[in-house]
């Protein structure tokens, strides 16, 4: 007897810029074509970021010439986060979101989101995560209330597998207590 399993899942952190969250069709737009890509979205909420998170948050490009430009947009308005997951997140994410440098994405992808959506080099439209460290590390400043550790020790195998209803109101996935309860544990 062969059994299948599948891969687990990949977490990411995906934002919508200020600018972009300006426009309510833009972040409709941008919404439904997370949904459409078959992410589970985890977490969702529309925040502020403050200037010491958002220096933690791009720490890596500090000292760099367009940093304090990148930290004034950043924390210009209200953003959209999401903790998303699915097989390849972070990849499937940024191909979707598209060459960082808006301007090469209007003209050498202009289908993905950035090639839309971005006015500029930092005002692209959207951020993800570019590794599973950063992936963790970017997801505890926005849901410090997160736990990657618990997630895949509890909640991953009935995402993976499906168990999982969305909740329109929240705009995010949760476990389905009628269809999870069919799960067997073999811990």
């Amino acid at each position: 007897m062969q059994f299948v399993t599948s891969k687990s899942l990949e977490l990411t952190l995906a934002l919508i810029k200020p600018h972009a969250v300006k426009s309510p069709s833009v972040v409709e737009s941008i919404k439904n074509e997370i949904l459409k890509n078959k992410f589970y979205i985890l977490r969702y909420k529309r925040c502020l970021l403050n200037v010491e998170l958002a220096s933690c948050m791009y720490k890596i490009h500090e000292g760099k010439p367009f940093y304090p430009r990148l930290i004034g947009h950043m924390t210009s308005g209200p953003l959209e986060s999401f903790l998303l997951a699915r097989e390849n997140c972070i990849t499937k994410w940024r191909h979707m979101m598209g060459i960082t440098r808006a301007c090469e994405a209007h003209i050498e992808d202009p289908s993905s989101i950035r090639g839309q959506y971005g006015l500029s080099n930092t005002r692209n439209a959207t951020h993800g995560s570019d590794s599973s460290q950063s992936a963790e590390k970017e997801c505890s400043v926005f849901f410090p209330d997160f736990s990657t550790t618990e997630w895949y020790k509890n909640e991953e195998i009935y995402f993976r597998n499906g168990y999982v209803k969305f909740d329109e109101n929240q705009f995010v996935h949760v476990k389905d207590v009628g269809a999870a309860s069919l799960v067997v544990s073999f811990q």
